[in-house]
């Protein structure tokens, strides 16, 4: 690492030169691509939603395995039992080359664009999309292309078209999956807020001008380098529509909390008396190490998601790691050589003086944290018994999470989307708002429809009014009965709607026929989801806590340690779940934040959610004890280690906290409710991490085992590789004859 600094120091004009170039590079491919090309993909192996997706495919019906999205047509002037003047026309124009749309359902006919010229054929009518409780609103159901991959331009292109359809006397609406992300952010960008707020931390951190703008410069060309890549990316595979929001989110925090832990090192290095050159290479060969190892363990983690099986992580997976490291690099790279430009400037006006005059002053912070960090060694059993009561009452709400997939009625009440779902219950009842298809396949699939049909009528939860069987069948072997249920899609009942319909309603009904009837449609694909993630997540934390465990015991020669941090990142994981689960499943203060009542936890969200979480936990946890550690090896005193340690990186942990936290924080003003789950989840994470178990509850807990934290077998030491996080400081006498020491 150190001949790394220097010579990114030697060829630091190069090194400029090639990280714009990169920049211009990727981000110029992207765009001749066509821009990125999102796309969410929906493959859940042995599961019925698999199961029927291939089914419908070899059938040559793959376009049934599209998103759909629903149009709701609302008369301000009478009914709309005939179509309103337009609007057929509008719908028929939506089959043109590029825009996705297969299907589209009406009350007045219905359109198949790969047949009759994509003409609204009466033929396809389907009277259950006009709302006997108020004739004035009317449904459309669009179906996009897809076989599980969802074009979100293509899907935001045909909201664009059909929105002019509002006047004076109409008002046309959109919601439903299909539509959800299809309108423009409002308001202040969430990751501009973060630059801002980083930008006044820093300053408040650093007190000049020159420290404060290179985080940000790293972050911003990480983040610029990030985004260009995952952009072509998309290209050759599904990338999910959050992955840019979250990279973002990722780049951001870490590119600026990364540059600070360097830069506060190198600063420090320089008011020992260091050279310029020679307090970078330090910086990058101390600091550096701990940001490439944290850095590592969050693409490890991110790419862990991967072995889920699930391909709707795969794109993002890989794109957020592939920003990750990039942030990770060019704190490596780029920001030695941004430093060797700012020579001392680096510190403010009144230090460089002190350093041109070979006076050090050294920091306030020091004697603060060291005050702290001598009250926990000798209040540390009630701190740590206050410190866990604390974690343990956060973390109860935790144990009543339940995933699933929130509906359009969280949406802000000025969405189109939550307008829209407004107008459905108000017309036909919320549970119209669920997509649910019964899909028959066999030999008699059209008898055996007709049967199905009117037997689900009468089952709890479904709306009799609802039930419509496709007039005539998909082909010789596969038709369909689509169903609405009474309770909204988010809504616990309608799961167990899914799973009374597979397990106890439907194989009665099949059963000796030679048929087979499969539960299908969006709301039973996130109740698979839902299912398959819970099912894989004890086994996903399980691996991820154990290489968090594997890691630290490499790197700090101890058992104890890595078992502290291990249980801690599980102790911070359920506190931080625990506010997610009160905020935006019970709803407190979930109107205020603008996410609607609250509903379930997006099913992929906790698995997500602990990747990034154990990832930066690391962060924390190195920079802890990696100074414990070494001031362990120099004295062999454990409190004396553990107050040292605890007293020189208190500052930077909670400087780098604040910082994250408000980069999170800030996510809060988007309108992506998962975007602001993560947002909000992740900021509280690191408060917790850094002000309750960094701060108080790992150093009591340290001194309370004593001796004990950094005993390691023998035998275990001899078979396992040596690992250095952050070595030694050399103790050599500065050298003042630097000419960087003179400069103004």
């Amino acid at each position: 690492m150190d001949r790394l600094a220097r010579f990114m120091i030697a060829k630091r004009w190069w090194v400029v030169a090639a990280w714009i170039a990169f920049v211009v590079i990727t981000n110029a491919i992207s765009q001749g691509l066509g821009g990125a090309s999102y796309k969410d993909e929906f493959k859940l192996p042995h599961t019925e939603t698999q199961t029927v997706s291939d089914l419908l495919s070899k059938a040559g019906q793959n376009n049934q395995n599209g998103i759909d999205g629903i149009m709701v047509v609302h008369s301000k002037t009478g009914s709309v039992a005939t179509p309103p003047a337009g609007v057929v026309a509008a719908l028929q124009g939506q089959c043109a080359a590029g825009s996705k749309v297969v299907t589209i359902g009406t009350p007045w006919g219905s359109i198949d664009c790969a047949t009759n010229g994509g003409k609204l054929t009466a033929e396809g009518a389907n009277p259950k999309l006009l709302s006997t409780k108020d004739p004035s609103i009317a449904l459309v159901d669009v179906t996009f292309a897809g076989g599980g991959q969802f074009d979100q331009t293509a899907i935001t292109n045909v909201y664009k078209s059909l929105k002019t359809l509002n006047s004076a006397s109409l008002q046309v609406e959109f919601t439903g999956d299909g539509f959800q992300q299809v309108e423009p952010q409002k308001g202040f960008p969430p990751e501009l807020l973060g630059f801002i707020a980083a930008f006044i931390i820093l300053g408040l951190v650093f007190r000049t001008f020159g420290a404060v703008a290179l985080p940000l410069a790293s972050a911003v060309v990480a983040l610029a380098s990030g985004l260009g890549v995952i952009g072509i990316l998309s290209h050759a595979m599904s990338v999910s529509n959050v992955t840019p929001e979250l990279a973002q989110l990722m780049v951001i925090g870490v590119g600026v909390d990364y540059a600070l832990f360097i830069v506060t090192r190198h600063r420090k290095n320089l008011l020992k008396g260091m050279t310029v050159d020679d307090s970078i290479a330090l910086a990058v060969n101390t600091s550096g190490r701990a940001v490439l190892f944290a850095g590592t363990t969050v693409c490890i983690a991110m790419l862990g998601l991967i072995s889920l099986g699930v391909s709707f992580f795969y794109g993002m997976a890989i794109g957020v790691a592939v920003a990750v490291s990039f942030t990770m690099v060019a704190s490596l790279t780029l920001l030695p050589a941004l430093l060797r430009f700012l020579g001392l400037k680096v510190l403010p006006r009144k230090q460089r003086a002190a350093v041109r005059a070979g006076t050090f002053v050294p920091s306030e912070r020091v004697t603060l944290w060291a005050r702290w960090s001598e009250i926990v060694a000798n209040r540390k059993g009630l701190l740590g018994v206050v410190a866990a009561a604390i974690i343990v009452l956060l973390a109860i709400p935790f144990f009543s999470i339940r995933l699933g997939h929130a509906d359009q009625g969280n949406d802000p009440a000025s969405t189109t989307t939550r307008k829209g779902y407004d107008l459905i219950a108000q017309g036909f009842g919320v549970g119209y708002n669920s997509t649910l298809t019964l899909v028959v396949s066999g030999p008699t699939a059209q008898a055996t429809a007709t049967k199905v049909a009117e037997a689900v009528k009468t089952v709890p939860d479904v709306d009799p009014a609802s039930v419509f069987a496709l007039p005539k069948p998909l082909n010789s072997t596969l038709t369909i009965v689509n169903i609405k249920s009474t309770t909204a899609p988010q809504d616990v009942k309608t799961t167990d709607l899914v799973n009374n319909l597979r397990k106890h309603v439907l194989p009665g009904l099949y059963a000796g026929t030679g048929d087979h009837v499969y539960v299908y449609g969006q709301t039973a694909v996130y109740t698979d989801f839902s299912h398959v993630l819970a099912s894989k997540m004890p086994l996903f934390i399980g691996a991820v806590v154990l290489l968090s465990f594997l890691l630290l015991m490499l790197a700090f020669r101890s058992l104890l340690v890595p078992l502290t941090a291990a249980v801690m990142n599980l102790f911070a994981a359920g506190a931080s779940f625990g506010v997610i689960v009160a905020i935006f499943q019970w709803g407190w203060g979930a109107e205020a934040l603008g996410i609607g009542k609250g509903g379930p936890i997006e099913a992929f969200a906790p698995v997500l959610f602990f990747a990034i979480l154990f990832g930066l936990s690391m962060d924390y946890q190195v920079f802890l004890v990696s100074r414990m550690h070494e001031e362990w090896i120099h004295t062999g005193d454990n409190r004396k280690a553990i107050s040292v340690g605890q007293a020189e990186t208190g500052g930077i942990i909670t400087a780098a906290a604040f910082i994250m936290i408000a980069v999170f924080g800030g996510f809060i003003l988007g309108d992506n409710r998962v975007v602001k789950l993560i947002g909000i989840g992740l900021a509280s994470a690191i408060f917790i991490d850094a002000f309750i178990l960094r701060t108080i509850l790992v150093p009591a807990l340290m001194h309370l085992f004593g001796k004990a934290n950094w005993y390691f077998p023998k035998w275990l030491d001899k078979i396992t590789p040596q690992v250095s996080v952050e070595p030694p400081e050399p103790t050599d006498e500065p050298d003042h004859s630097d000419p960087e020491l003179i400069r103004t």
